[in-house]
Parts: C-alpha cells; structure tokens; sequence
C-alpha cells in the first residue's frame, strides 16, 4: 500500500514522486481512519483472555517523559469517532451489523 501511495506518477515520459497534498487529497488519511475503526471493532469484540485485549485494555505504569504530549493510537481513534460524532461506540462495536455502518461512514466523508 506505501508503495501505491508514494510511489512514482509518470506522465508524459516525466516521473516525480507524489506530493503530500496529492497523498491526503485521494484518500489516504480515510483509508487509514477506516482501518483503525475496523481493527478496533475487532479487538473490542475479541474475548477478554486474548492478549491483544488484554493490552488494548491495560495501562502502562509510570510516567513518560518531559515534552510534547506522544499521541497514543487510542487518541487518533478517539479523534476520529469524535469528529464523526459517533456516541456509545463500545456498544455499537458489539453489534457488527451497526459497526460496519460506522466504519462504511468514513467512507462518505471526505472532510475528515
């Protein structure tokens, strides 16, 4: 998929590697928000003794250290349930027919 999306665009016997506005204008970022919307329907659905739930359930102890703020995965999805004004997403992830719903919206929105 990286090499899809970075790759290079030829045209007229002239290649050039694809901008960053070019990237993010076909998609890419729905892409990505749709993937994590699917991975963390799965992993809420998973059952309690698997250790990826475990971990995704867990905190890390101690503290981090000085300086910007580090985005966790779990902020971006929290972000992008947020904007996409998505309430009670723990209970509709348990529900797949309506969870497909929620990750197919990112789809139909662009401006995201």
């Amino acid at each position: 998929m990286l090499r899809e999306i970075f790759g290079l665009v030829c045209v007229a016997g002239y290649c050039r590697s694809r901008s960053e506005a070019i990237i993010w204008r076909t998609g890419h970022s729905n892409r990505s928000k749709k993937g994590r919307l699917r991975w963390l329907g799965h992993v809420e659905r998973m059952s309690e003794g698997r250790v990826v739930k475990r971990l995704y359930q867990n905190t890390a102890e101690g503290s981090r250290n000085v300086g910007r703020r580090k985005f966790r995965w779990m902020d971006d999805v929290r972000e992008d349930l947020r904007r996409m004004g998505v309430t009670n997403w723990r209970i509709r992830a348990h529900r797949r027919e309506d969870w497909k719903r929620v990750v197919k919206e990112v789809k139909v929105l662009q401006g995201l």
